[in-house]
């Protein structure tokens, strides 16, 4: 049988939606801006807490964008406000990095955690101050956002009687 003909039989036996939508699609149109596919794509029943390799929402990246907008759009579809990449960064910690106020009062508003903290430790306020928008600082602030208390090292308690265990003997091999 020759290609061009058994081809239309293949087409067949295709599934109609072969294209399946990914979180990278939905991701992908959040940055970029692209209400009419992100909204198509949540039609589709894409999950709108569907996450990157890197484990970044749709949420994320219209926080990232500054597209409040898109991000009203999949909250009212049950984007969870805060979840966390692969790194800890949540949308509300992506919204502060470029100044997006008004999505950063979107998010609080939605219950975005103003405490929460990313895997090396630093918390929204923390980041919210190394980019030094006051207004957002403030906004956070309001909220009852708060820095991580500064953990100090300690020497490791020792039981009373005993060496300090640079002093203890070792044993003999």
């Amino acid at each position: 049988m020759r290609f061009d003909r058994a081809f239309p039989i293949l087409l067949l036996l295709l599934p109609l939606n072969v294209y399946a939508a990914s979180a990278v699609d939905l991701f992908s149109a959040s940055v970029g801006g692209n209400q009419a596919r992100v909204e198509a794509l949540l039609a589709q029943g894409l999950n709108v807490n569907s996450a990157t390799p890197g484990g970044r929402t749709a949420l994320m990246g219209a926080s990232f964008g500054g597209n409040a907008r898109i991000a009203q759009t999949l909250l009212a579809y049950g984007a969870d406000v805060n979840m966390a990449d692969n790194t800890g960064t949540t949308a509300l910690m992506d919204a502060l990095m470029f100044s997006h106020e008004n999505i950063v009062n979107l998010l609080i508003t939605a219950g975005a955690d103003v405490n929460a903290k990313d895997n090396q430790n630093i918390t929204v306020l923390g980041r919210a101050k190394k980019v030094g928008n006051e207004r957002i600082i403030k906004i956070l602030e309001q909220a009852g956002a708060q820095e991580a208390p500064e953990v100090e090292e300690t020497e490791p308690v020792e039981e009373e009687g005993e060496a300090p265990a640079e002093e203890q003997e070792k044993p003999e091999e």
